[in-house]
């Protein structure tokens, strides 16, 4: 079997659109494989923005302090093999085949039993990424939800820290339509007698957090409590903060872009903290400052050449729209922008349009590549409320390619991952990863 027909099965027999709530799957599956997930410590992250910078940031700080770590993300960008990445590089194709194997062989058995036991994609998946790290002997993991939390299929972990990073409104038909409700669900992480630190201020999913902690007897820190950031100097793949929390930094640098990445990185950096504290190893400071720099995330605030100048980022739900936003007038104020903006039918496209449709003096609406994008004329006729200068075109090369030629001198890239991602591929190489034609 070659690594591409492994995608093929995973894709077409594990369809990710088929979501059965319920860990009874996962458990089993990883009780088949010797509960591999038992066999490295970890940090689990959920959180509906910001759960995939954080995860980076923890990676890359476990790495700088000795550890042979891995870091399960989704979704990918370009490529699978960015959701299981060990050292924060890709791991090798045999391996990836050998875990596959086992977990298949495996989940053919359960499947045997009817619809209900047949594990999902996401189930699939976090069984790889669980057997790949006990095999490649990962010491230390940074471990990324799915969605959600409490039925998420990284829930088998016994997490060393739990990180809730942000509360708010995506996913609610899944979720819940209030933010206590979806507070809750991302608290079921939480594990008894482990530390929890969570990013979100606002009242009511804290006290929801907080209870969650006092049940499972687990410390809660929380941002502008126990832990803060300030100081903060922005400039473009160039900011600086302060940190205070368990242990104080001053003049901290990121490469990673906007102002809700110090949020991030204080939270990536406290719970890190928590994580040496119950790991019983010293944090360097160089090693943290190392650490923070280097950490990139592609898809997120990523410029990538001159002219023209391309941004890259996945503002797939209304408060991501926000954030970019916010990040576009700080660093981008006066500019002349055109937008090339998909988003999948599944999402809030009033609310994210709302935010950034009339930044752009130029607007192209297009398709993700994705079986969650079939009607991409809506998001067309709701961006024609808020720009004047819109334009529709399916194609997502075509529509890049009439916004080349119109000479603007910075394209922004943005409404959902999967368009970022397969337009990324094609500027960085001229073509695409063969996957996209799997996975569209």
């Amino acid at each position: 079997m070659t690594y591409l027909e492994m995608l093929e099965y995973i894709y077409k027999e594990r369809p990710s659109g088929k979501i059965t709530l319920g860990l009874e799957r996962i458990i089993e599956l990883c009780e088949l494989l010797g509960d591999p997930q038992h066999a490295f410590r970890s940090v689990h992250v959920t959180g509906t923005n910001g759960k995939g910078s954080v995860t980076k940031l923890l990676s890359n700080l476990m790495i700088e302090h000795g550890f042979q770590t891995g870091g399960y993300y989704s979704p990918h960008l370009s490529t699978f093999k960015e959701r299981i990445l060990v050292n924060e590089r890709f791991v090798p194709d045999e391996i990836y085949l050998q875990c596959f194997e086992e977990v298949q062989r495996l989940v053919r058995k359960m499947d045997q039993r009817g619809e209900t036991h047949k594990p999902s994609f996401f189930e699939f998946t976090t069984a790889m990424a669980f057997c790949i790290f006990q095999r490649m002997k990962v010491e230390a993991g940074a471990i990324e939800v799915g969605l959600g939390g409490r039925f998420d299929a990284t829930n088998v972990l016994k997490s060393d820290v739990a990180v809730i990073v942000t509360v708010d409104y995506d996913h609610m038909h899944i979720l819940g339509d209030v933010l206590e409700k979806i507070a809750f669900e991302k608290a079921g992480i939480i594990k008894d007698s482990v530390p929890t630190v969570c990013g979100e201020t606002k009242a009511g999913p804290v006290e929801v957090i907080k209870k969650v902690c006092e049940e499972k007897r687990g410390e809660l820190h929380l941002l502008n409590r126990d832990f803060i950031y300030e100081n903060t100097k922005m400039k473009l793949n160039e900011n600086k903060f302060d940190f205070r929390g368990l242990k104080d930094f001053d003049g901290l640098e990121l490469t990673l872009n906007g102002e809700h990445q110090f949020l991030n990185a204080s939270v990536a950096l406290q719970a890190f903290l928590l994580f040496a504290d119950r790991m019983g190893f010293e944090v360097k400071e160089e090693a943290v400052r190392r650490a923070l720099k280097k950490t990139a995330h592609p898809g997120r605030f990523e410029v990538i050449g001159e002219k023209p100048r391309y941004i890259f980022d996945g503002a797939h739900n209304t408060p991501a729209a926000a954030s970019l936003r916010r990040t576009i007038k700080t660093y981008l104020q006066g500019e002349r922008l055109a937008g090339l903006v998909g988003i999948l039918d599944d999402k809030d496209k009033v609310g994210v349009l709302s935010q950034i449709a009339p930044l752009f003096e130029r607007l192209m609406i297009t398709r993700p590549v994705s079986h969650r994008a079939v009607n991409p004329q809506e998001t067309y006729e709701i961006a024609r409320r808020y720009n004047e200068n819109v334009s529709f075109e399916p194609d997502p090369i075509k529509a890049l390619e009439t916004l080349k030629g119109e000479g603007w001198p910075t394209i922004i890239i943005t409404g959902s991952l999967y368009l970022v991602g397969y337009v990324r591929d094609y500027i960085l190489d001229g073509k695409l990863e063969p996957e996209w034609a799997i996975a569209g």
